[in-house]
């Protein structure tokens, strides 16, 4: 690999099913980044390698071919539709961001695509079984510039690994509600928002709380809003 793609995938050393594999293709980020995109998310990597489809003869591999480009086949939203649903099922983790992003803008009209995704670290692991610490200089790049270019005030992460993320990019604390911090109404006592400054501007919200790693509920939707506003 070309720099600086070389220092990008050596930022994280999983072990076990945290493996990393170069048989699939790496995904940056999943929506229509070039379209007209309503909310943004971060992820940590792109998860488990589906050969059938992300090898480089896989199904969305030749996908890809026949778009010309990674943008334009994304912007199909690949992993909402057929075959990735008749075959793998629906994509729970998508599903339930889509879902969040839906709920935050009171708009049930938000499409698959104009939800973006990026990730932390774009290539393939089962799961997450160690620090992720990729250069500051890199996500500055290919992450938070791109996300600065969209018109959104607030940028979303789940779990807690968000929080040691944060301060390893050094990104400038804002506040801190719930656990260990303000309490803002939550219902839930083990929920934790931190809220960091990104160099756009915008503010990311982490969010995690006991037993989930995804987002809050409706309820907890709107709580969170009234606080942030």
């Amino acid at each position: 690999m070309s720099e600086p793609l070389r220092k990008w995938f050596a930022s994280y050393q999983g072990t076990g099913s945290g493996s990393v594999t170069r048989e699939g293709f790496c995904e940056p980020y999943t929506g229509d980044l070039l379209g007209s995109p309503k909310f943004v998310v971060l992820g940590l990597n792109p998860g488990r390698f589906f050969p059938d489809f992300q090898a480089r003869d896989g199904i969305f591999a030749n996908e890809i071919r026949e778009h010309g480009s990674y943008s334009r086949w994304m912007a199909t939203a690949p992993y909402y539709r057929a075959p990735w649903t008749t075959t793998v099922g629906p994509n729970r983790y998508f599903l339930r961001r889509l879902t969040f992003a839906r709920r935050w803008l009171n708009d049930n009209t938000v499409v698959e695509r104009e939800l973006l995704i990026f990730e932390l670290y774009p290539w393939h692991s089962t799961s997450v079984t160690g620090a992720m610490k990729p250069p500051g200089a890199i996500i500055d790049e290919f992450v938070w510039r791109p996300i600065g270019e969209i018109k959104v005030p607030f940028v979303f992460a789940f779990g807690r690994p968000w929080h040691d993320v944060a301060h390893n990019l050094n990104l400038p604390p804002v506040c801190a509600l719930g656990l260990g911090g303000r309490p803002y109404g939550s219902a839930v006592a083990g929920r934790a928002i931190r809220v960091y400054e990104l160099p756009s501007g915008q503010q990311l919200v982490v969010e995690w709380h006991p037993g989930d790693a995804g987002p809050p509920g409706e309820t907890e939707v709107a709580v969170l809003r009234d606080a942030l506003a």
